[in-house]
């Protein structure tokens, strides 16, 4: 019998950060992105899982450390919700996509990726065959299907894109039973009583307006309430993520792109020293305090949701 989100979670899910005390803090999801992308990134968020610092991760399956790290990965489903971080940009897609490559074969940008999308310049169809080759990619390497979908660069709310990615649940790909989604939307107020990149803010949260609803619609389970999104300067995170602790939705999820500092850092990756800190500060004890002040718990959506 699948699993059911909105069933609660599991003993483990419900642990905080390090046994942070449970019985009256806010429960949110905390995400971490880009599992796949390279070893260093594996790394930290397969330690910081272990440890109970984050409850969730989104993987990119065409990445070049996916395969060989997702084992150790499985290992933690009964600890984190383990998702696909649908990806169009950063990496080659699993196959031809004609409307972002032209035949190429190059990896395709985000700002190419986000002007051929609201000029309506995407393959509908090519798209959602590339969603499905991803999807079908992570089941077979984890064995299971994704506990929730969302997008790399957040991709997966842009127009053409968010349709075949919500018409998946329609068509069988997904099963909304088992598998959530993430919104990218926030409210206004939220975004300018954080005091976080607001500019960047709004731009995505415009960019995701709809998205939330027609989830719904569809019956399928999502976040209300997102942050996390930075302007990546590493001195500052211990600083900025405190933020993302207030303002919280009705289902809050924060994402966060961890790195570990053992493992080489990808020379091409262009935000490697931010990834760096942002595994210092979870790893570490303030990120346990600053959970405790703001009257937070990790959890899986199951537990958020229910």
């Amino acid at each position: 019998m699948p699993k059911t989100i909105a069933a609660g979670a599991s003993g483990a899910a419900r642990a905080t950060a390090d046994g942070v005390g449970m019985s009256r803090e806010r429960a949110i999801v905390l995400c971490a992105d880009d599992f796949g992308l390279s070893a260093g990134i594996d790394e930290g968020i397969l330690d910081l899982a272990a440890r109970g610092r984050i409850s969730a991760t989104g993987c990119m399956v065409a990445g070049p450390s996916f395969a060989a790290d997702a084992g150790r990965l499985a290992e933690l489903g009964d600890r984190i919700d383990i998702g696909l971080h649908f990806a169009l940009t950063d990496l080659p897609t699993l196959g031809p996509v004609a409307s972002l490559s032209e035949g190429s074969g190059a990896a395709p940008a985000l700002r190419d990726v986000l002007v051929r999308s609201v000029t309506g310049r995407l393959d509908y169809a090519a798209i959602a065959a590339e969603f499905g080759r991803q999807v079908g990619r992570f089941r077979e390497v984890m064995g299971r299907s994704p506990d929730f979908v969302d997008g790399h660069q957040h991709v997966h709310v842009f127009p053409t894109v968010r349709r075949a990615v919500l018409d998946a649940f329609d068509g069988g790909v997904l099963d909304r039973r088992e598998t959530w989604i993430r919104d990218c939307g926030e409210r206004l107020g939220a975004i300018v009583g954080r005091g976080v990149e607001a500019p960047k803010a709004l731009f995505i949260a415009a960019l995701a307006s709809g998205f939330a609803a027609r989830a719904r619609a569809a019956g399928i389970v999502v976040n209300a309430g997102f942050g996390g999104i930075t302007a990546v300067e590493p001195a500052r995170v211990a600083e900025v993520f405190p933020r993302f602790l207030r303002e919280l939705g009705a289902r809050p999820l924060v994402m966060c792109h961890p790195a570990s500092p053992a493992v080489a850092a990808d020379p091409g990756d262009p935000i490697a020293a931010a990834r760096r800190a942002e595994y210092a500060y979870l790893a570490g004890e303030r990120f346990v305090a600053d959970l405790a002040a703001g009257g937070v718990r990790l959890a899986r959506m199951a537990e958020v949701a229910a």
